[in-house]
């Protein structure tokens, strides 16, 4: 199992680098001379391409992919057209493939593998002996997010500004929450130049049950969470697949660092009820 850190800052380079296998760099850090600063620390560069493309954006994107054809680097993508132009170009193997919670049996799994993706994220909506059942149904490598934020809606809309316009009021989009009147949760919202993204209001914790799944990539997303708390939560996450911690030190280290974590779907299938629409 391969621990993947996000990259957002190359000042973090350093410091993440003794736990983490592979960074996944934001898609404005995309470039030969990181992909080549990652390589000599002895890890390997997953270029985030997670976004939502438009037509008219496809031959300068696709130009862009193809300028890390001879780098040695990954791909990680969640929409299929982009899967399309690297699979053309000869690089579909060295794609991620993360459709965020459309994967969540074994028999689409086994249909998305034979495009050829290197690998297939598992959705994060569905429970922990569904994912088991996957594993064990699967021979593809999988990508499945342990720990973090998790996104649950995308729109390439600029749904924040669109509704500040309507109110004709002005604010600070840093840190914003939404608030539904029947639910108790805060849901993270932020509005980027690929539109607008909208989060769980808690952060997930897979490091209990982390032994039980055969992936090949765990993800710990450090949207919203403090440097330091990421950095701390990351050599964690590390010393105990590495058997420096067993799982009672590693849990009690956590909760110092006070992470709102809950299960989410981990033991409660999506249900929806009707009377709710």
């Amino acid at each position: 199992m391969r621990l993947v850190c996000n990259l957002n800052n190359l000042t973090e380079l350093d410091d993440l680098a003794p736990y983490a296998d592979y960074f996944l760099v934001k898609k404005e850090l995309c470039n030969l001379e990181n992909i080549y600063l990652i390589n000599q620390c002895g890890k390997k560069a997953i270029l985030d391409y997670s976004i939502m493309v438009t037509p008219f954006e496809i031959a300068n994107l696709t130009k862009e992919l193809l300028s890390f054809k001879d780098s040695d680097c990954l791909f990680y993508i969640t929409d299929l057209g982009l899967a399309k132009i690297l699979k053309d170009a000869g690089m579909i193997k060295r794609v991620i493939y993360d459709p965020i919670t459309m994967l969540t049996n074994s028999l689409d799994i086994n249909e998305y593998a034979s495009y050829g993706f290197l690998s297939l994220a598992l959705s994060n909506e569905i429970t922990l002996d569904d994912m088991k059942n996957i594993i064990n149904n699967t021979s593809c490598q999988l990508f499945l997010q342990v720990f973090g934020y998790r996104l649950m809606f995308h729109s390439r809309r600029m749904l924040i500004s669109l509704y500040l316009e309507k109110l004709g009021r002005k604010l600070n989009q840093s840190d914003m929450f939404l608030k539904e009147a029947t639910r108790d949760d805060y849901l993270p919202i932020v509005e980027n130049s690929n539109g607008t993204y909208i989060y769980r209001g808690y952060v997930l914790n897979l490091l209990k049950y982390l032994k039980e799944l055969d992936l090949e990539f765990a993800f710990l997303n450090n949207f919203r969470i403090k440097p330091k708390d990421y950095l701390r939560t990351v050599e964690i996450y590390y010393n105990y697949l590495n058997d420096k911690l067993d799982i009672n030190e590693a849990l009690e280290q956590l909760d110092k660092l006070n992470f709102a974590f809950k299960d989410g779907f981990l033991f409660v299938d999506s249900v929806y009820n009707k009377e709710e629409f």
